[in-house]
């Protein structure tokens, strides 16, 4: 029979040789998708990352240049919007790294990889944000679809289409704040 002391040296040693284990050996998922269609999903996945990161970016930024009439109320709507941004953010680099790959983390990456454009004013306003949050959803329809018709992955399908519904409620958001809420015959709602 082991003592108390036997059994904790035993124990701590084992423990340390497992966690060394995990250190050296490289596991890849095995969740049903080959190695190719992991690595198409995380291609899209980082793009979006970089898309989420420029808008991220863009949101910021109107923040910090806001002034005048409806500076706090906007404010506290652009400081949400950033949590929501920072989120979906979050959730697709952790989807990179269950997919067994490493999301962006540069600038340069997120400048090579992003479907977003810089805006042409001289500073942000929410008509930009609106039109990408809106190139944003049109964007993630087109990768969800390809997600899950050729390849087959519902998880990565269902958390984009997560992810439209909260740039579909930003944008309406933004739509309503500026007053250009159009109904689907025509007049303004």
């Amino acid at each position: 029979m082991f003592n108390h002391i036997h059994q904790g040296s035993l124990m701590g040693s084992n423990h340390t040789a497992g966690i060394n284990a995990k250190l050296k050996v490289s596991i890849q998922p095995n969740i049903g998708l080959d190695g190719d269609a992991r690595k198409s999903i995380m291609e899209i996945l980082n793009t979006i990352l970089a898309d989420e990161a420029v808008l991220t970016m863009k949101t910021r930024s109107a923040h910090w240049h806001l002034s005048g009439p409806g500076f706090l109320e906007l404010g506290i709507l652009f400081d949400q919007q950033f949590d929501q941004l920072n989120t979906i953010s979050n959730e697709t680099a952790e989807r990179v790294r269950m997919m067994g790959g490493s999301p962006i983390s540069s600038f340069k990456e997120c400048l090579n990889y992003t479907r977003l454009k810089e805006q042409q004013y001289e500073m942000p306003n929410i008509m930009g944000l609106l039109a990408d949050h809106e190139a944003s959803v049109r964007f993630m329809r087109e990768d969800a679809r390809k997600c899950l018709e050729e390849y087959e992955d519902h998880g990565t399908y269902a958390l984009f289409i997560h992810f439209i519904g909260l740039h579909e409620k930003m944008a309406w958001i933004l739509r309503a704040y500026i007053g250009t809420e159009v109904g689907l015959d025509g007049k303004q709602v």
